[in-house]
This record gives C-alpha cells, sequence and structure tokens, in this order.
C-alpha cells in the first residue's frame, strides 16, 4: 500500500529516482519472470511486475504512476462500466488514452514521457505521494498550492457523511 510523501527532483532528461519508501511497492530492483501483454488473454493477473509502471495523466493535473499490479485491476474494473455511457468513454479516453507504461531501471530511475512532465508541469522539485494504490507525482509548488488551506476537519466530515450515506443505501437495497 502507497502512503506517506518524499520530496525529490527530476533531472533535464525526464528522470526521477523512485523514492526509497515506495520501491517495494512497485518490484524495484527484483528480476522479472513473466512479459507481454498487460491482460494476458486468459485474463489472470501476473504475479511479478519487476520496476515496471503505468503513467497516466492524473485528475488534478498530476500524475498518477501504478504499479502495474494496481493498473491491471483498475482495467479490470473499468471495463465492468457501460461503453455506451457519454461520460465513462470521457473518462476512458483521458484515463486509459493518456497511460504509458514505464521502466523503473536498476538504479531506481523512472524517466517521464515528455508529454506527461508537460501535463503535470512538472519542473525541478517534485512531490511524491501515495495515495493507497496509486503514487501522485506533482510539481512540489503545485502541491504545495493544492494542500495548503484546506480545511481537515471538513474535510473529514465530508467523508463520514459519505460514508453514511452508502451505509444507508447499502440497508435500503
Amino acid at each position: 500500500m502507497l502512503t506517506g510523501r518524499a520530496y525529490n527532483s527530476i533531472d533535464d532528461a525526464g528522470r526521477m529516482f523512485m523514492p526509497a519508501k515506495f520501491c517495494e511497492d512497485f518490484d524495484v530492483n527484483k528480476n522479472a519472470d513473466d512479459e507481454g501483454d498487460v491482460m494476458p488473454p486468459s485474463g489472470k493477473l501476473r504475479k511479478n511486475y519487476a520496476g515496471r509502471c503505468v503513467i497516466v495523466h492524473g485528475i488534478d493535473r498530476c500524475l498518477y504512476a501504478y504499479p502495474v499490479r494496481n493498473w491491471e485491476l483498475l482495467i479490470r474494473d473499468l471495463r465492468t462500466l457501460p461503453s455506451d455511457d457519454d461520460n465513462i468513454r470521457d473518462l476512458l479516453r483521458h484515463y486509459v488514452g493518456t497511460s504509458t507504461f514505464c521502466d523503473i531501471d536498476k538504479q531506481g530511475r523512472l524517466t517521464i514521457p515528455q508529454e506527461s512532465r508537460n501535463y503535470a508541469g512538472l519542473a525541478r522539485d517534485l512531490a511524491c505521494v501515495g495515495m493507497l494504490d496509486v503514487l501522485e507525482i506533482w510539481d512540489r509548488v503545485t502541491h504545495e498550492n493544492s494542500i495548503s488551506g484546506k480545511d481537515v476537519k471538513a474535510l473529514s466530515n465530508y467523508a463520514s457523511k459519505l460514508k453514511r450515506e452508502r451505509e444507508h443505501d447499502a440497508r435500503a437495497d
């Protein structure tokens, strides 16, 4: 599970070091024993993803870096959504359409594609934020601006309200 925050930088070649606290989640420096399709025809998920991730243009002008196993689970869920819904297709175009498979080299460096760097406005200093199943990669100043002034108590109350509503809806079913 990806949790916590780390700060690092990106070099002129678009490479960032994967923060040490997240390396295990991305299987950095492990040997791959299986390569090929992301979701093999059998539909079975692979077990070893040695130093690979999927970079996606995030919702908040940051990037999402998914460990491949987490990405495959998300894709499996996205396939269940109704493809005749315009909003779903737009979401898939953004989310799946911007995805790029990237390798993390033996030194723990991840090369972020130029298009993705441009999208997220990545300059030099980065903030990497673990968000359970995904790692958010932010320009550090943009991240600091996005969290400054947030009322954490109000956000917690909002989450509690959502939980109560879902529990109520589940009982009604």
